[in-house]
């Protein structure tokens, strides 16, 4: 039976790694062990080996594309995704994948430099790397179950084959209520929770707050002992068609060469890389972070204005939506507010020096402005120029002099 060798890596401690072998049916076989990149090469022995990357520094999502063709997926992805993506997206390369499970392309992204930046790392030590798989795709989901690890201070959650995502401990129990209540997710029959050793209630709160409320959706809690390749190692080979080594970065085959004569030279490159991988990761941290409260904010200010809306999925769709309505309903006759203010807006500007506005209210589809002006011909030439406007009309409602000035309110609405 033949081995894998497993690396579990992360691009924020980018000379050291863990590691372990693998059979054939998912179980390890050796010790799991962490050390440098260069202790990994004397245990590598010129074997094939699968890079397990953490995924904070990818991109994992999925689209609804208008093709299962590959070749016009990738050039239809970069589009798709770009609105999702904060840097430039002509410097990012993408896998994909359909989804066995619904209409949906699983993509990962990655940085080119970031990705040439690992490869030239593993290269260097004489690592021959057949693959480079999200590590968040190497766990037990289905399109019926859905997966949760606590490592350390991060979270893994998966659900589905084929996306995943990594979180703060902190946030998993907002992140799965909001996946939970998205409608174009199946709601898992059951939840795996795998927690280490020593930390058995990690996740009290997801209990408490996100999931077990419902009866429909079963919970198991599963300890595991000293690393997350225990679990890694028994479904990597489901995420292989998101093997990020393909297209461009596809491995080519060795040729014959006496590249340890090169292994100075690749070690002082290497020290640079890390020193580059480590602003990259604090760049993609960043922005992870901004992303995140950046979403918080928006569903911050959509409760506040909407204070009877009770599910957010998209706060940005719902946002629009809810703005539509306010413009009011079909009826010519009656087009509300956002109408009678967008088409006395320019009057309104324009005979600013003479007139002040106080006051703007609306009800039963009329707008009615308090304002002072510096004589009464100023609020006539107002009424005026308002009525000169074919979809609404205007009249002085009341009006008082008060020393060098005149205050009244015009009532304006709609034509019929």
């Amino acid at each position: 039976m033949s081995e894998t060798l497993l690396i579990h890596y992360n691009i924020d401690d980018a000379q050291q790694a863990t590691w372990s072998w693998c059979n054939d049916a998912g179980e390890l076989t050796g010790k799991i062990t962490t050390g440098s990149i260069s202790d990994l090469s004397k245990a590598a022995s010129d074997q094939r080996a699968v890079v397990l990357l953490n995924s904070q520094c990818l991109h994992i999502n999925q689209l609804q594309l208008p093709t299962k063709n590959l070749q016009k997926q990738l050039k239809a992805v970069p589009f798709a995704i770009e609105e999702f993506i904060a840097d430039d997206i002509d410097n990012f390369h993408f896998v994909v994948a359909n989804n066995k499970h619904n209409d949906y392309t699983s993509v990962v992204g990655i940085n080119k430099k970031t990705l040439e930046n690992i490869i030239q790392i593993f290269e260097s030590a004489g690592i021959n790397i057949e693959k480079i798989i999200p590590d968040t795709l190497c766990l037990a989901a289905s399109s019926k179950q859905w997966v949760c690890l606590n490592y350390k201070n991060t979270s893994y959650l998966q659900t589905d084959i084929t996306n995943g995502m990594i979180v703060a401990n902190d946030l998993l129990p907002y992140i799965v209520t909001n996946k939970l209540q998205d409608e174009s997710l199946s709601a898992p029959e059951k939840i795996l929770l795998f927690t280490e050793q020593d930390n058995s209630t990690a996740f009290d709160q997801l209990k408490s707050e996100a999931i077990f409320d419902d009866d429909n959706i079963e919970s198991i809690g599963i300890v595991y002992n000293a690393h997350p390749l225990v679990v890694f190692c028994g479904n990597f080979n489901q995420a292989s068609p998101l093997n990020l080594l393909q297209h461009k970065f596809k491995p080519k085959r060795k040729t014959s060469g006496n590249w340890q004569h090169w292994r100075l030279a690749a070690s002082l490159a290497a020290v640079w890389l890390v020193l580059h991988l480590g602003l990259t990761s604090f760049q993609n941290t960043q922005l992870k972070d901004e992303n995140i409260l950046s979403k918080a904010k928006i569903e911050k200010i959509y409760k506040k204005s909407f204070p009877k809306s009770r599910k957010i999925i998209n706060p940005r769709v719902q946002m629009e939506q809810k703005l539509k309505e306010l413009k009011g309903s079909a009826n010519s006759s009656s087009q509300g507010f956002i109408f009678l203010l967008a088409e006395s807006f320019g009057t309104l500007n324009h005979d600013k020096k003479n007139i002040t506005l106080q006051t703007l209210t609306y009800r039963n589809n009329r707008m009615e402005i308090g304002l002072e002006g510096s004589n009464l011909q100023a609020v006539e030439t107002l009424n005026k120029n308002l009525n000169n406007n074919k979809k609404i009309k205007s009249e002085i409602a009341s009006s008082s002099s008060e020393k060098d000035k005149v205050k009244g309110s015009l009532r304006i609405e709609a034509r019929s």
